[in-house]
């Protein structure tokens, strides 16, 4: 059996992959576990970095890390948020794009990150793909989910994937659009406008980091990891099962050095649930053929 599926058909999963910058390439590990295991994948939504994987999986990449991490990582941008290497120099670097993003709407423009996906992904648009593709972003103004599900998919992932402060908004048919997870962690409402079978939420965020704040940039923080915290949990509640790819550790949006070891935790992890994500699919086939016999019984 085949794990990717056309939009024609209507039995299998559709997974719904949340952002997390390099935890990301989890999902890359989690898709190549499902499809090892010939499991039908019939729609994908993705909102920031699990925007990436669903995209690389709709257009049938190789399930790998390296395809995918050469032409997103932006080494320089990187640096900067790692505690690694020379602390001046970091320091010089960082300053020098704060003061960027005082004369601009963000630390960086994002022209290496479109060349690159448009070098790895071509002009494709969203509708075209062989598989039912909804990407996640938020309006800027409102803070409303917007599902994008026709158009140009490079602009697409860009939209879903800015970071406020780091990458400029992106202009949508009349919006301003930011990061999928400013307004939904895990893009259920994206996932569930493309398929009524079950949705599973597959979650790479980091783990909580329990401590009492030092300072006030401490306690902002917080404050965000709380909110986060909370949308994850709302969208959980809309999931009818959640794949938990969580590091034991925390692990830094940018730190690309960590892309592999959180690749093959995504596929351990997806591997041991296998069982559960078929008896999830045995159940949602039961549940069609009773409607199908309900439907046939009340048409006689």
């Amino acid at each position: 059996m085949a794990a990717l599926v056309g939009k024609e058909e209507n039995y299998g999963l559709t997974l719904a992959l949340s952002g997390g910058g390099v935890r990301g390439f989890a999902h890359l590990g989690a898709l190549r576990a499902i499809r090892d295991a010939g499991l039908p994948i019939v729609g994908l939504s993705g909102s920031s970095a699990g925007a990436y994987a669903a995209a690389h999986y709709a257009l049938g990449k190789p399930l790998e890390v390296n395809p995918l991490l050469n032409h997103v990582i932006d080494k320089n941008l990187a640096d900067i948020f790692l505690e690694n290497g020379n602390r001046l120099l970091r320091l010089a670097r960082l300053q020098k794009r704060l003061f960027k993003a005082l004369r601009s709407v963000s630390m960086d423009d994002a022209h290496k990150l479109r060349e690159g996906l448009l070098d790895f992904y071509g002009d494709v648009r969203i509708e075209e793909l062989p598989i039912n593709l909804a990407l996640s972003a938020a309006d800027l103004h409102t803070g409303e989910v917007v599902v994008l599900r026709e158009g140009p998919l490079v602009e697409a992932l860009m939209a879903s994937s800015a970071i406020p402060g780091v990458f400029p908004p992106v202009p949508w048919k009349g919006r301003l659009l930011v990061d999928g997870d400013v307004a939904e962690k895990i893009p259920v409402t994206a996932a569930q406008s493309i398929s009524k079978g079950p949705v599973v939420g597959v979650d790479v965020s980091n783990p909580v980091r329990r401590h009492n704040p030092h300072n006030s940039y401490e306690v902002m923080l917080m404050a965000a990891e709380a909110s986060i915290r909370r949308l994850k949990r709302l969208a959980q509640e809309r999931c009818d099962y959640t794949i938990s790819l969580v590091p034991q550790e925390p692990i830094e949006t940018f730190d690309y050095t960590m892309a592999n070891q959180v690749y093959q935790m995504g596929r351990a992890r997806t591997q041991a649930l296998i069982e559960d994500l078929r008896r999830l699919l045995e159940r949602e086939r039961a549940r069609g053929l009773r409607l199908w016999l309900r439907k046939k019984t009340e048409g006689r």
